[in-house]
């Protein structure tokens, strides 16, 4: 390796100006990332767990992830601390080895052209970028994707020992690091053996290569399936509850494969999919998502048209995957965040500059020239982006969530005997709220993963938990959430458990979140139709409901003393007992 790079001055030199070029970008979006939202927070907790044993044993519990990035992020922050930067620059500095990885991947597959363009184009893409620092598993499942795909790639056309083994090291790492990385895997299976099947090779040795990965997976089986079952006994659906679908949203894809018009894009911004379809037909749209859109679809149709072996082994089970998961959110089975396809659409992407450059290696005429072009102009008009974005530019993020929660409960000098209130995401507030006393009620986990009946008990009541379940929770809710009815078993529960236990002097402090600033527009909503209701996400209206009726009972049995607002994210309502 060494000699290889001795004897290669002039690629080495390129490969490590684009990674301290990719580094110094990521870097930037560090900077100006700001604190972490609640996903982060998710990995900050579960990484926050005794070892990891620990970790895995909360996972099953509590959440749908596999373990691997959370106990990587657990010896990180043992060794280095837990500040949120710190923790995000682990993902960041693997991440930034996908720009080098790629380089020589393409290489080795296509040509040294190709290799130097999908490593420049990844060092600039908003979608890498952004999933390099965030401090979640997509950026790090990026470079296990890729591996395994190269792998793949190589032992379909040489099934022997070297191939094998690399290939089931990356893929097992990907499918610990990520937990829809399964469906990817199958989806390489299902190609891999219709390759076989075709040109006659031993598909059964085949077949028992992805047994074995299986078997080695089976841990990982059985927590999924422990948590499937789990979640069949709540009362809401993820997918339903929270995510609205619109095909708008399909439009978003190319948006996010081809383009820097980047923002975290889920299937309930519906509204914002719409500005942009429409942003498409200005002058800055044209030139900076149709144009690129335009681009990366000629270079897919060129890779396509090739009949290129390596081309379709390598971008086949990306677009089968990537099919899939459309009809998983038709049949609304699954949601249609764009961070869920970050393996189909880098690999799509890397797929359409190889298309190019296949033309190139292949016509020595005046069409080189257009198609040189046609790269650079992406290249520069992406790249151009990036920065000019404005406040939507992955490189000036800047969200203001949970440092100044923590700045704000300081100045409030919480006592221990203080109550702290927190119905959404408390174990994970916790961390900038660990004073006083905390109510452990937990909305999210209660009506999503139906593993904490007692709180459902708490907030409905013991006769109307019993009624509650997928099926029929929105015809018993309706009352609760349209026609602004209190809820009085909440209410009883408080004060029996809390308010009449407090002594003169001792403090109940509410922390709120966003989901309070759209109960009163969604009620209006679901009272004009009943229809609107019965197909709207009420996650976030129920959870509302549950934070303004905790201030409501407060206000009632307690003195109110003072409202404060840290964030656009949080409020904070204390009260006081006479």
């Amino acid at each position: 390796m060494i000699n290889y790079l001795k004897e290669h001055k002039v690629e080495t030199a390129l490969v490590f100006v684009m990674t301290i070029f990719a580094l110094i970008l990521r870097i930037i979006a560090l900077l100006n990332f700001g604190d972490l939202w609640v996903d982060e927070l998710y990995s900050k907790y579960f990484s926050s767990q005794g070892n990891a044993f620990d970790i895995t044993k909360a996972l099953f519990k509590e959440d749908f992830h596999v373990p691997f990035y959370f106990v990587l992020l657990h010896y990180w922050s043992n060794l280095f601390g837990t500040a949120d930067n710190v923790l995000r620059l682990m993902g960041l500095l693997i991440t930034t080895l996908s720009i080098p990885v790629s380089y020589y991947v393409v290489k080795d597959l296509f040509n040294d052209f190709a290799g130097a363009l999908v490593a420049g184009f990844l060092a600039i893409s908003a979608f890498n970028i952004h999933y390099s620092v965030e401090l979640r598993f997509y950026g790090i499942s990026i470079l296990f994707a890729f591996l395994s795909t190269y792998f793949f790639v190589k032992l379909a056309q040489n099934f022997n020992e070297k191939w094998i083994i690399c290939y089931s090291i990356f893929t097992l790492l990907l499918l610990y690091t990520y937990n829809f990385s399964f469906m990817y895997v199958f989806c390489q299976f299902v190609v891999g053996l219709v390759y076989f099947i075709k040109t006659k090779k031993d598909y059964l040795k085949y077949v028992g290569l992805f047994a074995i990965i299986g078997l080695f997976y089976l841990p990982v089986i059985i927590m999924i399936l422990h948590n499937v079952l789990t979640y069949q006994t709540s009362i809401l659906q993820f997918v339903r509850d929270i995510f609205a679908f619109d095909l708008s949203c399909l439009f978003t894809l190319l948006l996010t494969i081809y383009t820097n018009c980047f923002e975290q894009f889920t299937t309930n911004d519906i509204m914002r999919n719409y500005y942009y379809f429409k942003y498409l037909f200005s002058f800055e749209g044209i030139l900076y998502a149709l144009m690129p859109i335009i681009m990366g679809l000629y270079g897919l149709v060129l890779a396509l048209k090739s009949k290129n072996e390596k081309v379709y082994l390598f971008v086949l089970p990306s677009i089968l995957l990537l099919f899939i998961q459309i009809v998983l959110v038709f049949s609304h089975t699954l949601a249609f965040i764009l961070r869920y396809t970050i393996i189909s659409t880098t690999i799509i992407l890397i797929t359409s500059i190889v298309g190019l450059t296949l033309q190139l290696k292949n016509n020595k005429n005046q069409k080189n020239e257009f198609l040189i072009a046609i790269c650079c102009l992406w290249f520069i008009l992406n790249l151009f982006l990036l920065f000019q974005a404005g406040k939507y530019s992955v490189m000036n993020r800047n969200i203001v969530y949970s440092q100044n929660l923590a700045q704000t409960v300081k100045k409030l000098d919480v006592k221990q005997d203080d109550y702290i209130f927190i119905p959404r995401f408390d174990k994970l507030i916790h961390f900038y709220v660990p004073q006083g006393n905390h109510i452990d009620i937990d909305t999210y986990d209660a009506l999503f993963l139906g593993n904490r009946p007692q709180d459902i008990e708490f907030i409905f009541g013991n006769d109307l938990s019993a009624k509650l379940d997928r099926k029929m929770a929105k015809t018993y809710l309706y009352n609760y959430l349209v026609n602004d009815e209190p809820l009085t078993y909440l209410h009883e529960n408080l004060k029996v458990k809390y308010f009449s236990k407090m002594h003169k002097g001792q403090r109940f402090i509410i922390v709120t979140d966003e989901t309070l600033d759209a109960l009163k527009t969604n009620q209006e909503w679901f009272k004009k139709d009943i229809n609107v209701y019965a197909r709207s996400a009420i996650y976030y209206t129920l959870s509302a409901k549950i934070l303004s009726d905790s201030i409501g009972f407060a206000k009632q049995d307690l003195r109110y003393k003072q409202h404060l607002k840290p964030s656009e994210m949080f409020d904070i309502y204390v009260f006081e007992k006479e």
